[in-house]
């Protein structure tokens, strides 16, 4: 199954498939880092953070570049292809030498080289998000879809966006525990503070809405825009919730 899928994405978007193929494989060799190297930041070893954003990256490379075979626009979709490439690069690049300093790569304004790197990656991120506001601009173009997928894949985009752009309410705090300073004990790998808010919640689980809502509408309701609606709002507003469940200086754990 998997073969299969990745045949039919590596047609749809060959440069965007190989992206994330090779961020998957940087993920996979993260894995055994802290094998031979044991140094630990905020409780967790520095090579977590990298990981988990090669795994992220990867996810979204493939995502976009499934989603954007729908446009039948070969330019504009190779124009996006490489900005989301280019702006995604940067920001590994930034996140892994930041770990191999043994340092924070958000959040971190310590020295004026720390402070120019995190800069550097809201920057990054921000010009991102406009590149995927441009692509949601182009979708709504789309008419071949079914309509409930179709709703489904916009409702992700748009919720998409608005959890990116909630990382800067992250960056204004400089940091993203509520009631406590980072590093608190966290769930198993996504590190989710237990005991406090974490800013992170809401971000996680909005950034994904981009792969929850179309798979969802695609396998069970396609031809239903209505249900696509209602599950589209139904996934924001307990997104947003635990937006505010963190603002309460809650942890998610015990719910």
């Amino acid at each position: 199954m998997l073969k299969t899928f990745y045949t039919e994405l590596d047609r749809r978007n060959h440069f965007l498939a190989k992206s994330g193929a090779f961020c998957f494989l940087m993920a996979t060799l993260l894995v055994f880092f802290p094998l031979i190297d044991s140094r630990e930041l905020q409780g967790v070893n520095v090579w977590l953070k990298p990981l988990k954003f090669f795994v992220s990256v990867g996810i979204f490379f493939w995502t976009m570049g499934w989603l954007m075979d729908y446009l039948n626009e070969p330019q504009k979709v190779k124009k996006i292809s490489l900005w989301i490439f280019i702006l995604m690069a940067i920001e590994l690049i930034l996140i892994t030498y930041q770990a191999a300093q043994g340092k924070l790569s958000h959040f971190n304004i310590s020295s004026i080289l720390d402070g120019i790197i995190f800069q550097t990656m809201g920057i990054v991120i921000s010009i991102n998000s406009f590149v995927v506001l441009w692509f949601l601009f182009l979708f709504r173009k789309v008419k071949s879809l079914p309509s409930g997928y179709a709703l489904a894949i916009r409702a992700g985009l748009i919720i998409f966006l608005i959890a990116g752009f909630e990382g800067f309410v992250m960056a204004s705090r400089l940091g993203h525990t509520i009631g406590a300073p980072d590093g608190q004990e966290g769930i198993f790998l996504l590190g989710w503070a237990k005991a406090y808010g974490d800013l992170r919640v809401f971000h996680f689980v909005g950034l994904h809405a981009l792969q929850i809502l179309p798979l969802l509408a695609w396998f069970f309701w396609k031809d239903n825009s209505k249900i696509s609606g209602i599950v589209g709002l139904i996934y924001f507003v307990f997104s947003s919730a635990t937006l505010w469940i963190a603002f309460q200086g809650k942890g998610i754990w015990p719910f």
